[in-house]
């Protein structure tokens, strides 16, 4: 006769459970992290463009409300009116964007420094193109940010 109960696992059976367990951890680990890492990311592309987007709106709203637009050397965008008065003006000096003299947006980067309206010919053109990278406050993610204002406001 056997003293041994009949229920419960032996030593042997909880430790296959232990090592089986274990290789299907490690299996399953990768993709874990690459749903992390998915989710991070888009995350942080989500919170790039919720602080882009309405600067930029606000940018293209003014330009449609003006009669012509002028790039200066010094980086200022002027939105006139048909009489030739200044309505607003942006200004990228700094890594930042200036709508008057209030700050819309920082963490911006001009390709090459440069400044982010063209053309800058100082001239009055109904069509204005802009181009700069917004990395937002802490740095993590990049957002490109391009475009073309128009002009088509009517005296």
């Amino acid at each position: 006769m056997s003293t041994r109960p009949d229920a419960g696992f032996t030593l042997i059976e909880m430790v296959v459970a232990i090592v089986l367990t274990a290789i299907l951890m490690a299996m399953a680990a990768p993709l874990l992290t690459h749903l992390v890492r998915s989710y991070v990311t888009g995350a942080q592309g989500a919170d790039l463009a919720t602080a882009a987007g309405p600067a930029v709106a606000r940018l293209q709203w003014d330009a449609r409300n003006a009669y012509e637009m002028a790039v200066t050397k010094t980086c200022r965008l002027n939105l006139d009116n048909d009489k030739g008065q200044v309505l607003e003006y942006y200004h990228y000096v700094g890594r930042s964007l200036y709508r008057d003299k209030a700050l819309i947006l920082g963490d911006l980067q001009s390709p090459g420094g440069a400044c982010p309206f063209g053309p800058a010919s100082g001239g009055f053109v109904y069509a204005v193109t802009y181009d700069f990278l917004y990395t937002g406050p802490s740095g993590q993610g990049q957002l490109t940010v391009d475009g073309m204002l128009s002009a088509y406001a009517y005296s």
